[in-house]
């Protein structure tokens, strides 16, 4: 039976929320919707510290641990990109859009660049989530950048007045190739999500959509996993998501709107860490209750 998660503010607690609601209902739920209605609203410290303290990097029966933050950059490297602290505009003078274009340009090409070195990483060999995104699809440098032809399409967009759209996705899961006309309309390319031979079950990718909405001036986002890790990966996920849709509206000058989860099977992963016990405790820690 599919869950509703009440939607929550700021991205810890959304997690929270669906957490407890997965773990109140047996440890494995499908068809799950989370939605965060300010992503970029200050995270709970007591939350934060709680999932932290349990992602020790290394080793774990559940396969290699990574950080919150190294989760993150998954999906959206912030390290590489030195946002120069002006949002787009059409009216915006042109020295401030070339600051923008090459805070945006010179993110892409450090990242394609460290891409064939991150494809040799294990768990990397199939590709990377960015990299799919700036590169589809996602071994090497060169491909189609799905990102640099939203900016493009919603600068359009924002030009023109219009302030609703629904946007074709942004193609993540699947082996398909990069169309052959990038010059083709954004609403004919970019919506590959699985090629017909992928007939992988788990593993890479998880993440295997991203939607784009524009209404009443507010660019929100629809990301879909086909299996979502609760404890190891969802809070990483949901602080890469949401630092993918700031840069996004920086680039293109809307505010930032909602960011929604869909996860065809949410997975507490309480086998792995200490069964429901382990579970509870990790919910109280992040409740800050008892301490």
């Amino acid at each position: 039976m599919s869950d509703y998660v009440e939607p929550a503010v700021d991205l810890g607690e959304a997690w929270l929320r669906t957490l407890e609601l997965v773990h109140a209902r047996g440890g494995r739920r499908v068809n799950v919707l989370t939605t965060i209605t300010d992503p970029l609203a200050p995270e709970d410290p007591a939350t934060r510290a709680a999932i932290d303290a349990l992602l020790v990097p290394g080793p774990h029966k559940s396969g290699m641990i990574h950080s919150v933050q190294t989760v993150a950059s998954t999906i959206f490297p912030q390290d590489l990109y030195q946002a120069p602290g002006v949002a787009w505009d059409p009216a915006l003078p042109d020295e401030q859009t070339e600051r923008l274009d090459q805070a945006a340009d010179d993110l892409y090409a450090a990242y394609t660049g460290m891409l064939p070195l991150l494809c040799t990483a294990d768990g990397n060999l199939r590709g990377t989530y960015f990299g799919r995104m700036v590169s589809w699809p996602g071994k090497k440098a060169g491909g189609y950048n799905q990102l640099a032809a939203r900016v493009r399409f919603l600068r359009n967009e924002h030009r023109a007045g219009r302030r609703r759209h629904n946007l074709s996705d942004i193609a993540v899961g699947g082996e398909a190739e990069p169309p052959e006309d990038h010059t083709a309309a954004l609403e004919d390319v970019g919506v590959q999500v699985y090629a017909p031979t992928d007939e992988r079950q788990r593993g890479f990718p998880c993440l295997v959509h991203i939607d784009l909405t524009l209404l009443d001036g507010r660019l929100s986002m629809l990301a879909v996993y086909r299996h979502q890790y609760l404890v190891t990966k969802a809070y990483g996920n949901l602080v890469g998501l949401a630092r993918l849709l700031s840069f996004l509206a920086q680039q293109t000058g809307f505010e930032v709107g909602e960011l929604a989860v869909q996860a065809t099977m949410a997975d507490t992963q309480q086998g792995h860490f200490g069964g429901r016990k382990g579970i509870k405790a990790l919910i109280d820690s992040a409740r800050n209750k008892g301490g």
